[in-house]
């Protein structure tokens, strides 16, 4: 038996799919089989897979017509023979000791699947920044079992950076949604294979690299409105088919809670509409929320009155990307966690090339961030009447009114906090 069969779900990603192949075929662990699922391409990608599989005997193509990624990834496992199956989406790319590493502690510890960190990845700025749950630590590494089953909801959901014993996806009849397009398929196989296994870990490891700069990734969609809904719809009736009340109540947990990303998401025009969807699930799942306060306060907003909190939502958001759409360069004050922040919701509206540069009140940092350098505010006063100062630190702290007084000395007009890009625009991390 093959140790490990990766599926590789393909549709028109002619420019990212060599690297993500080559990076699969760099795998420590040989062993291994390479399903690409070919959903009816209408690019070059299709040509790709093949010249691929004539000069690896590993890699297998699968060419279909397009019934989006439940499908594909369905077809892939069905297809699959090896003990273990994996995951890479073909605009991503994977470090060469991954498989090994994820092979090597299925085994010792007969897992049912086993998942280690994600490292997001963005090409065009030459950066990445690794997750990981420090408030976690004490459980990575460690086999988790059905006693710990509301403790595996808390680490990153994704499905692609571990690997599954294929036998127990096949006696717990796990499958993805068959929807069209490729919209939130995932959720439901991941709250699956949370909701039935036995034996469980993750890796404090990352090997997984998350692309974010691709501008057709599906999670950038501003359509597919009920696509979410239609996926937990999918799942509840899987988990009180099998009488999972535990394991359905945190789905519908997770149903409300990942309302609001919908809702910053979608365009514009859907969001009033929306609202109604997210007050009737509130009224549903009103106890499961009372445990997230900040979720709680918001859909308590939304409840309140829809019609004002789209409004006052529709405009502060539209004069925030004005901002940023009519301006030069963008400068991002403050270096840390909280501007790499900014930069990255920033990239996400597909504005990084405005990016000038971090700032700080003193000194500089040689090695910048990514691509980006890091000057001092001083220096880039020769921008201040043709750039947006974005304020990478936490508002109302002692550093932001400082911050802020030295741009007014130093004639920078024209700046929006971090609060005006976190609470309306839509970013994973």
């Amino acid at each position: 038996m093959t140790k490990l069969s990766i599926i590789v779900p393909v549709y028109n990603v002619e420019q990212y799919l060599p690297a993500c192949l080559n990076s699969i075929l760099a795998q420590t662990l040989t062993d291994i089989e390479i399903i690409c699922v070919d959903d009816g391409s209408t690019d070059q990608s299709p040509a790709i897979l093949d010249e691929y599989a004539a000069k690896d005997n590993r890699v297998h193509v699968i060419h279909k017509a397009n019934r989006g990624y439940g499908h594909s990834m369905n077809v892939g496992m069905e297809a699959a023979l090896g003990e273990y199956i994996g995951i890479v989406e073909s605009d991503d790319c994977i470090l060469p000791n991954m498989y090994e590493t994820l092979y090597a502690a299925a085994k010792d510890n007969d897992l049912d699947f086993v998942k280690s960190d994600v490292i997001f990845w963005w090409e065009t700025l030459q950066y990445t920044c690794e997750y990981h749950r420090e408030d976690l630590n004490e459980y990575y590494g460690k086999v988790l079992n059905s006693s710990d089953r509301k403790r595996f909801f808390q680490f990153f959901m994704n499905t692609w950076t571990g690997i599954y014993k294929r036998s127990f996806l096949m006696e717990n009849n796990i499958r993805h949604n068959e929807t069209p397009g490729a919209a939130y398929q995932d959720n439901g196989f991941w709250i699956q294979t949370l909701s039935f296994c036995e034996s469980a870990m993750w890796l404090k490891d990352a090997f997984y690299l998350y692309r974010q700069d691709n501008p057709l990734a599906s999670i950038k969609s501003k359509g597919n409105v009920m696509a979410m809904v239609r996926e937990y719809e999918y799942v509840s009736r899987i988990l009180e088919g099998k009488h999972k009340w535990y394991e359905l109540d945190i789905c519908n947990y997770y149903r409300i809670f990942r309302h609001r990303g919908v809702f910053l998401r979608i365009a514009d025009e859907m969001k009033r509409g929306y609202c109604d969807v997210i007050i009737n699930d509130f009224k549903k799942y009103q106890r499961l929320a009372s445990e997230n306060t900040g979720l709680y306060e918001w859909l308590e907003k939304v409840r309140a009155n829809p019609d004002n909190f789209c409004a006052e939502f529709i405009h502060a958001k539209r004069e925030t990307l004005r901002k940023l759409e009519c301006t030069n360069h963008i400068i991002i004050y403050g270096a840390g966690w909280l501007g790499q922040t900014a930069m990255r919701i920033i990239a996400c509206q597909g504005m990084q090339g405005k990016i000038k540069c971090f700032a700080v009140s003193t000194g500089k940092t040689a090695e910048g961030v990514g691509n980006l350098s890091v000057r001092c505010i001083d220096d880039l006063v020769q921008y201040k009447n043709n750039s947006v100062v974005v304020m990478g630190v936490r508002e109302h702290s002692k550093s932001y009114y400082e911050m802020k007084e030295q741009l007014k000395i130093l004639g920078f007009m024209n700046i929006v906090d971090l609060s005006q890009l976190t609470n309306y625009f839509y970013y994973i991390y």
